[in-house]
C-alpha cells in the first residue's frame, strides 16, 4: 500500500468531508495491496480474567491468520523479562528491549509470526485498513485519522488481531508485568504529513498498560527514521511530575514493531510530527485495563487534582510617565477614537488597531530582535501545556528599545489608556487592583500551546496580543468556550471517550468541539497590529501548533526566521 492508496480510501469515506490530505506516490511496486490506515475500538465488555498458570497461545481459528511470535512465550524470555521488569532493571535480548527510563517501556521487535523478506501478515492487516470509514480526529492536542471500533470490523486479519491481543497477549502482558487486567482497547490510526500528537500521560481511567503496533510493511520503507518524522518521543517528569524539556528518548516506526509502556504520573509522550510526504504513520494502539477499583498508586486513581501551573506573573502598573505620541499612531489617541474602539470591545469584546506603532519604534522593535546578540531567550514549558521561548526583560541593556516596550506596556500611562478603551476598572477612582502580566515570546516550528485546566481561565482578562515579524501560520491563536464547562465537576479528570489520550493538565477539554464549532475568535498574525480581547470568565484559548512543513517566508533573512509575539494580560 501507498500513501496515496489511504488519500483514495479518505474520499470514500463521508465522516470526512472538505479534509484534503497529502498527496503521496507509491514506492513498493513490488506488492499490488494498496491501503491506509486507521481505526478506533474499544472492547467494553470484561473479557474472561486471564489463567493464574503459564500463559499459553490460543487455539481459536482466528489466530490461524495471525500469531505472536513464538519467541515471546519460550520461558527463558519470560522469567528474564519478568525479573527485569519488577526490579526495574534494562535489558536487552532477542528481539526485545526493556527500557526504565524515562518510565517503564518495552519494544518488541517481529512481534507478530511472519516471514522478514515478504511480510504478508502485516501487508495483509495494512490492506484491510482500505476497507474502513476514516474520521478526522483535530483539536489542540493532535491532528490524525481514526475509524470506528476495531473490534466491529469486518477484515479478517484486523479481526484475527483483535483477538490476539485479548486472548494471547493480554494473558501474557499481565504474566510479564505482575498488573492484574481485565479487558483491552484497540484502536488504528494513520498520521499524514504535518499530523501530531501532542505531549499526555494516557492517565485516565482504568488503563494500566498503553501499547502501540507499528505497520510499515512496503518493502522500500520498513525502518523509518528521523527524516520522516513520527517518532514516539518521551518525557522525563521533574518532581512535580511535569514532563520537561528536551525529549529523553524516540522511539521511530518500524514495520511489525510493538511498544508497550506501563501508564502512570509519569509517562510523558508525545507522536512527534510527520514529516515524509512519501508514506503514512499506520498504527494500532490502545491499552490494557485493569479493574476498576485498584490499590493506592495503581493507575486507577486518576481522580487526583490535576498541577495548577502557577507561573504568570502579574505586577502592579508602574510609576513611570509614558509620552504615548512618542510610540503610538496618533489616530489611536483622539478622543472620538477612543470612543469608538470602547463601543467595538462592548459589543464584540475584542478590536484590532492596524499600525498602532509607529513605524520608527516598531522598526527599532525588528531590528533589535534581528541584530542584538545577547538576548536571554528560554523555553517555556512544561511540555503537556507549551513550548516556546520566553525573553529575560531583566536581562536588557537600559537603552534596549525592547526594553522601552516593556515600560510602555506596564506603565500607568498604559492602563490609564486601557482604560479609554475598554472602561474596564484599571485606572480611576474605581480601580481596586489592577494588574498585568507581560511576556514577549519566539515562536518557531514546533512551537504550541494547549489548553490548561479549568484555573487558568476562571477570571476575566483583558488580552492584549501584538505581531513581531509576522508570518502565516505561526502563532495563530483561537479563543473559544471549552466543552470542559459542561462536564461533570469535581472529577478530577474531562469527559472523553476511552480512546482519547489524556493529560493531567485536562488540555483537550473540547476534543470533538468542532462540530459544534466552539470558536468564537481567531487572530492571525499581521505586523504592526493590537489585537485588544476581553476575555471572560469560562473563555480561554490555545496557539495553534506549528507545523514543520510551514513555510516561513521571511526565514531567508538573516535572523527573521522568527515570530515574535507580545502577550499582556490586564486584570482590574
Amino acid at each position: 500500500m501507498s500513501a496515496k492508496a489511504g488519500e483514495e480510501a479518505i474520499a470514500q469515506t463521508k465522516a470526512v468531508n472538505d479534509m484534503p490530505t497529502d498527496k503521496r506516490r507509491a514506492h513498493d511496486a513490488g506488492t499490488t495491496e494498496q491501503s491506509a490506515a486507521g481505526s478506533s475500538a474499544r472492547e467494553d465488555d470484561t473479557s474472561t480474567p486471564p489463567a493464574t498458570k503459564r500463559t499459553k497461545r490460543a487455539d481459536d481459528s482466528n489466530t490461524e491468520l495471525v500469531s505472536i511470535n513464538g519467541c515471546f512465550f519460550s520461558d527463558d524470555f519470560r522469567e528474564c523479562f519478568k525479573v527485569a521488569w519488577q526490579d526495574r532493571e534494562s535489558i536487552t535480548g532477542h528481539n526485545y528491549q526493556l527500557k526504565q527510563d524515562p518510565f517503564q517501556l518495552a519494544v518488541f521487535q517481529h512481534f507478530l509470526q511472519e516471514d522478514v523478506n515478504r511480510a504478508n501478515a502485516t501487508k495483509r492487516l495494512e490492506a484491510e485498513f482500505s476497507t474502513v470509514d476514516w474520521k478526522r480526529k483535530q483539536m489542540d492536542l493532535y491532528e490524525f485519522y481514526q475509524t470506528n471500533d476495531l473490534c466491529s470490523l469486518e477484515g479478517d486479519y484486523l479481526q484475527a488481531f483483535y483477538t490476539v491481543l485479548k486472548e494471547q497477549m493480554m494473558p501474557l502482558v499481565e504474566e510479564l508485568t505482575g498488573i492484574k487486567l481485565t479487558h483491552v482497547s484497540a484502536s488504528c490510526s494513520m498520521y499524514n504529513a504535518g499530523d501530531y500528537l501532542l505531549v499526555h500521560d494516557d492517565l485516565l481511567s482504568d488503563r494500566r498498560i498503553a501499547y502501540v503496533f507499528y505497520l510499515s510493511p512496503w518493502d522500500c520503507h520498513r525502518q523509518w527514521c528521523e527524516k520522516d518524522g513520527g517518532a514516539l518521543e518521551l518525557f522525563k517528569a521533574d518532581g512535580n511530575q511535569l514532563p520537561v524539556f528536551p525529549v529523553t528518548d524516540k522511539i521511530y516506526p518500524q514495520n511489525n514493531q510493538l511498544v508497550l509502556f506501563r501508564v502512570c504520573e509519569k509517562s510523558f509522550h508525545q507522536v512527534g510530527e510527520v514529516t515524509t510526504f512519501d508514506y503514512p504513520r499506520l498504527t494500532i494502539n490502545g491499552w490494557f485495563h485493569g479493574p476498576a477499583t485498584a490499590g493506592k498508586g495503581n493507575a486507577a486513581n486518576v481522580s487526583r487534582t490535576p498541577s495548577i501551573i502557577v507561573d504568570t506573573h502579574y505586577i502592579s502598573p508602574r510609576k513611570i510617565e509614558v509620552d504615548l505620541a512618542e510610540w503610538i499612531n496618533d489616530v489611536y489617541l483622539v478622543d472620538e477614537v477612543k470612543q469608538n474602539v470602547q463601543k467595538k470591545v462592548e459589543m464584540f469584546s475584542e478590536v484590532s488597531l492596524e499600525q498602532f506603532l509607529l513605524l520608527p519604534r516598531f522598526a527599532a522593535l525588528l531590528e533589535t530582535l534581528s541584530d542584538e546578540p545577547n538576548l536571554e531567550w528560554r523555553i517555556k514549558g512544561p511540555a503537556h501545556l507549551r513550548k516556546y521561548e520566553v525573553l529575560n526583560f531583566k536581562s536588557l541593556p537600559e537603552a534596549s528599545p525592547l526594553g522601552a516596550m516593556y515600560d510602555l506596556f506596564t506603565s500607568k500611562t498604559m492602563f490609564r489608556l486601557l482604560y479609554d478603551y475598554t472602561e474596564l476598572d484599571l485606572y480611576g477612582k474605581k480601580a481596586k487592583a489592577p494588574k498585568c502580566a507581560i511576556e514577549l515570546q519566539r515562536w518557531e516550528r514546533g512551537c504550541y500551546t494547549v489548553l490548561g485546566d479549568s484555573s487558568t481561565y476562571a477570571d476575566s482578562t483583558l488580552d492584549l496580543t501584538f505581531y513581531l515579524n509576522a508570518q502565516e501560520n505561526v502563532g495563530v491563536i483561537t479563543y473559544l468556550v471549552p466543552e470542559g464547562d459542561q462536564q461533570q465537576q469535581g472529577s478530577g479528570t474531562t469527559n472523553r471517550h476511552d480512546d482519547q489520550p489524556s493529560s493531567s493538565s485536562g488540555s483537550s477539554a473540547y476534543a470533538e468541539c468542532y462540530d459544534e464549532d466552539p470558536v468564537l475568535l481567531t487572530l492571525l498574525p499581521k505586523d504592526n497590529v493590537l489585537n485588544v480581547v476581553y476575555r471572560a470568565e469560562g473563555t480561554t484559548k490555545f496557539t495553534k501548533y506549528v507545523s514543520h512543513n510551514t513555510y516561513l517566508e521571511k526565514a531567508n533573512d538573516p535572523g527573521h526566521a522568527y515570530t515574535y509575539i507580545l502577550v499582556c494580560s490586564y486584570k482590574e
